[in-house]
């Protein structure tokens, strides 16, 4: 078995491609099914966030170009995909997982939420049944990776996320927040978190906008803000100093020709517009509106780079704890393929341990602590040799692969 990773991120590929090449939540299901149908792959996971598009596999041999062409057919992408995306096997795409599972490969160095993406990744797998056995245990020894490195390092203290870039961003063209108009796109985590960073940099006038209306209701009211039924975005627009979208939508939610309509009625009021959605959902032609200034998603990096000095040396801390558990991770893949004859084999040692027990303990006099004591010392005894046998089998499997 040969654990592998294909992708792209905002490292490789512009926005403008990771938009093309994303899941959507309603994909998912069918992209799973597609890959889980291919006899070279045993299990899978798709991690498709805002900066990266990611397919986690374990497979039965490693045909380079396997899961790459699965994106590019997925998605129909006629374009040359080989420029934008990235593929490792073994013991680096072990590394790579944990990297970004800790917030070490985000925009934001360091952020906290991508942690929660990978969960819910590998979580959809185990629901749509593309991660079995193998993923279960990859998985709990990369979120103990994750754990250890939180806190035995500093990576996360005054951690910032895309949202917090965008209303940084914000600040500092406007100076103060106070006196603005702002409207959020989208009620969803990353809308809540802009919120949340909108109030804590002064803004104290924010309206919330989306599909499900309940859903901005809620939102709203949660921050003392202003809900809108999605219908009235146009009509409030003209009021709106801040736009900041985070929406889901394949389909612009706000075209450059509205946008030039509005803006002739806005006095020479600028408009400042931030699109964090991916795909993005407000038209990048807007930008050529005069008086509208659009930013996406990549416009953030460098304003949440001037900001990541401080956890640099915090990132070489959590990269030396990624470094010395990698192999160990490593090696349980490669010996997933004997798992079942080590679980025969601890079963049948404990049938064993237990009927000498029984047989031998009917002929002594003993108390009930007695007895215990015995049964607690033979069940360590069995334990200790096992460990070993299961640390040599799996030695020896990884060995003969690598071979």
């Amino acid at each position: 078995m040969l654990f592998a990773v294909a992708g792209l991120s905002f490292k490789t590929a512009p926005v403008e491609v990771r938009e093309k090449l994303s899941f959507s939540a309603e994909e998912i299901p069918e992209a799973l099914s597609l890959l889980q149908a291919k006899d070279e792959v045993v299990e899978s996971m798709i991690l498709s966030t805002c900066n990266r598009v990611e397919i986690y596999a374990l497979l039965k041999e490693s045909r380079v170009s396997l899961l790459q062409d699965f994106v590019r057919d997925f998605h129909k992408f006629s374009a040359d995909l080989s420029k934008y995306i990235y593929v490792k096997f073994g013991e680096p795409a072990v590394e790579h997982l944990c990297m970004v599972a800790c917030g070490l490969d985000s925009m934001v160095l360091g952020e906290p939420q991508i942690f929660g993406q990978v969960k819910d990744a590998y979580g959809r797998a185990v629901e749509y049944g593309s991660a079995d056995r193998a993923f279960e245990h990859l998985m709990s020894q990369v979120f103990g990776v994750v754990k250890k490195v939180r806190s035995r390092t500093k990576i996360g203290e005054n951690s910032v996320s895309v949202s917090y870039a965008a209303v940084k961003l914000a600040h500092e063209i406007f100076g103060t927040l106070s006196s603005r108009n702002v409207m959020i796109l989208g009620a969803g985590e990353m809308g809540e978190q802009t919120v949340r960073n909108l109030i804590s940099h002064g803004a104290d006038n924010i309206m919330v906008a989306n599909r499900t209306f309940s859903r901005a209701v809620e939102l709203a009211e949660k921050f003392k803000g202003t809900p809108l039924m999605f219908h009235e975005i146009g009509e409030y627009l003209s009021k709106t100093d801040i736009l900041i979208s985070s929406i889901n939508s394949h389909e612009y939610v706000l075209s450059a020709s509205e946008s030039d309509k509005l803006m002739k009625g806005r006095e020479e009021r600028p408009l400042f517009l931030v699109d964090i959605s991916v795909p993005r959902t407000l038209d990048p032609a807007i930008s050529s509106v005069n008086g509208c200034h659009l930013y996406n998603i990549d416009d953030l990096r460098a304003v949440s780079e001037s900001s990541a000095e401080s956890r640099r040396c915090e990132a070489q801390k959590a990269a030396h704890i990624i470094s010395s558990k990698k192999q160990e991770i490593f090696k349980y893949i490669c010996s997933y393929d004997i798992i079942p004859t080590m679980v025969s084999i601890r079963a049948s040692a404990e049938q064993i341990r237990k009927t000498g027990l029984e047989r031998g303990m009917g002929e002594l006099k003993l108390s009930g602590e007695e007895l215990e004591r015995i049964d607690s010392l033979t069940r360590s005894i069995v334990n200790k040799i096992l460990h070993d046998s299961e640390v040599k089998f799996r030695e020896y499997s990884s060995t003969v692969k690598k071979d």
